[in-house]
């Protein structure tokens, strides 16, 4: 790979996002008002219920790690949506860059977005409902890795289907990760969930991930046994979200499909 290709991917999205308003919206205001939402209803829980301090912090770090594995998922496609919808998938790939070097611009420069986003939700928790999440960021380092692995899988699977189907599947790249919501147990243990789904959400690496993280939160430590079990998962997703893409990549550019991607 050669780094001059992979930054001219970064600074092509990085213009699209400087002067794009919705790329700005995505970045910031749905953390912002995620937060803004779930603050409100925590500051209930602790002033109309009593509920322990602990566990409203569980939650406002839980919905700040999720907007972060969220938006990186969403971001992944998105990028490669631009492309289609600004018809340059066929400029791009006329020129020797190769499609490693494209996904690595692209993780790059997602990652710089979805940071800002997480920045401005972890600010704005601190500032207005004295939640400080930057003392638990090396505890939650593991978990972090986790869900941005299980991110990039799912933008990359989603980017593939897009490129199977075109853009009549590209509402997956904004549902994609929210299908798995209600099983990746955010908000509540894995023991709030009946028995039948309970089988389907330990197969997830996010369950892991925030099963992990409220373990570390509540003063139980690190958890070898979810960050084990979300890698081992996550190495799964991986290699078949990778072959997948490069299935579908190879052969919508050997049968000339990439000029009819629309």
């Amino acid at each position: 790979m050669k780094s001059h290709r992979i930054i001219a991917v970064i600074v092509r999205h990085a213009y699209e996002a400087r002067r794009n308003a919705d790329r700005i919206t995505d970045m910031v205001y749905w953390p912002v008002l995620d937060i803004l939402m779930w603050g409100f209803f925590t500051t209930y829980l602790g002033r109309g219920v009593g509920m322990r301090p602990d566990v409203i912090n569980v939650l406002l770090g839980a919905t700040i790690l999720w907007g972060m594995f969220y938006s990186f998922q969403r971001d992944m496609a998105v990028g490669f949506l631009d492309e289609l919808w600004s018809r340059n998938l066929l400029n791009l790939f006329s020129t020797p860059l190769t499609i490693n070097e494209y996904v690595t611009g692209l993780i790059c420069i997602n990652l710089a977005k979805t940071m800002v986003g997480v920045g401005a939700a972890s600010l704005l928790a601190w500032s207005a409902y004295h939640f400080n999440i930057f003392p638990w960021i090396p505890a939650l380092v593991p978990y972090l890795l986790n869900l941005v692995l299980f991110a990039f899988a799912l933008g990359i699977l989603t980017t593939g289907l897009i490129f199977r189907y075109t853009t009549r599947v590209q509402g997956l790249a904004w549902s994609f990760a929210g299908l798995l919501a209600p099983v990746s147990c955010v908000l509540y243990p894995l023991k709030s969930l009946p028995g039948w789904l309970r089988a389907i959400a330990w197969m997830l690496p996010t369950t892991h991930s925030f099963e992990g993280m409220r373990q570390a939160m509540v003063g139980g430590g690190f958890s070898p046994y979810h960050f084990w079990w979300g890698i081992g998962l996550n190495a799964i997703y991986f290699a078949l979200a990778i072959g997948i893409f490069k299935l579908v990549f190879e052969a919508a550019r050997t049968r000339g499909l990439l000029v009819k991607l629309e």
